[in-house]
């Protein structure tokens, strides 16, 4: 698949955000997301910031001097009190916004735990799991940006590996 063959464009706040599929492209990202899975095969979301009732992937800014798995590790940890026991690179995203510029944003396909006790820190308020069949729905762009349904086949074909490796 070309990345002109995943493209969305959003507006936000009186400007046009465009997001274009880039796959496996070499490049230095700004930020990393996950389509982390539980060891019982639910999906995990986050949401609840003030303001904003949607759910969407865990992750964020990598900070300087880190690499893109270990600020994952990081915001999982941050934001969903998970924790990462596995990690396969799903691919980047070219972000363009006028205010802003343009960023690559990498996504990858992780394997978690969650702690017992979950404390809100920063923007997430709440953690969602899912079934994958309801990620597409329940994920605030699913349905709306061609991307996401790239990225669930692709992290469901690695969550059926993982788990055919770790039954044996």
């Amino acid at each position: 698949m070309s990345s002109e063959e995943v493209v969305h464009q959003w507006q936000y706040r009186g400007r046009t955000i465009t997001f274009s599929w880039a796959g496996d492209a070499e490049v230095v990202p700004a930020r990393a997301y996950a389509l982390a899975f539980t060891a019982e095969g639910k999906m995990l979301l986050v949401g609840g910031a003030p303001g904003d009732s949607g759910c969407w992937l865990p992750g964020g800014g990598i900070e300087s001097g880190e690499t893109p798995e270990a600020a994952l590790v990081r915001e999982l940890a941050e934001e969903a009190a998970a924790k990462v026991h596995e990690m396969e690179r799903l691919g980047v995203q070219r972000v363009d916004d006028p205010a802003s510029g343009r960023e690559y944003q990498v996504f990858y396909w992780c394997r978690v735990t969650l702690a017992d006790e979950f404390v809100p820190q920063h923007e997430v308020r709440l953690r969602h799991l899912v079934a994958p069949e309801a990620f597409l729905d329940t994920l605030f762009w699913g349905r709306d940006d061609p991307k996401a349904a790239v990225l669930l086949q692709r992290a469901l074909e690695i969550e059926r590996q993982a788990t055919s490796r770790n039954m044996r």
